[in-house]
């Protein structure tokens, strides 16, 4: 069975600069984490997690690219069974861009958490709490992936609502100052 995040967002820039900040090594270490990305079909790449506590590499391929309007990539830690895919699409609307991601992954790979998520905490705080739930959970119960489970429970909408608008506003307001 699979777990998948969907999410919608609009930004009020054209589908090329928001292109630049989810397909660029750079702008994506200023949002998402560290890595080695290229923008070319095929392209084995990392992620660097950047949790704290957590010093997690995430496996990936470049698996769809059509720039600038769909990139897809496999997502992999070390204690997944499979990977997951990420998949964003670009598509230019009045005003701007909606962006669409979809991660979808297996449920095995994440975390079963029988308490409900608080949607007044913070990303960090749920997985701070799911970490303490899973302790107490026996180990003969397959734990899956804490990173994959903290994307899948709040931590694409912090970083797709939060950083990712801040870095295409930063980065606007940059070329603004250049010109």
């Amino acid at each position: 069975m699979f777990r998948v995040a969907k999410l919608e967002a609009f930004y009020p820039y054209p589908p090329e600069k928001v292109w630049k900040a989810i397909a660029n090594r750079s702008s994506l270490a200023k949002w998402l984490m560290e890595n080695d990305f290229e923008p070319r079909l095929g392209h084995k790449f990392c992620f660097q997690s950047q949790l704290p506590g957590l010093n997690e590499v995430i496996y990936c391929e470049v698996l769809k690219l059509v720039e600038p309007y769909e990139l897809a990539y496999s997502w992999q830690d070390n204690v997944m069974e499979s990977p997951s895919i990420v998949n964003w699409i670009l598509t230019p609307v009045d005003g701007g861009t909606q962006l669409h991601l979809e991660h979808r992954g297996y449920q095995q790979d994440a975390i079963a958490i029988s308490q409900p998520k608080r949607p007044t905490q913070s990303w960090q705080a749920q997985l701070t709490h799911q970490v303490l739930v899973s302790d107490r959970i026996s180990e003969s119960q397959q734990l899956g992936s804490i990173l994959l489970n903290s994307y899948f429970s709040g931590k694409w909408e912090y970083l797709i609502n939060d950083k990712l608008a801040e870095v295409l506003a930063q980065e606007t307001q940059d070329n603004f100052a250049l010109s």
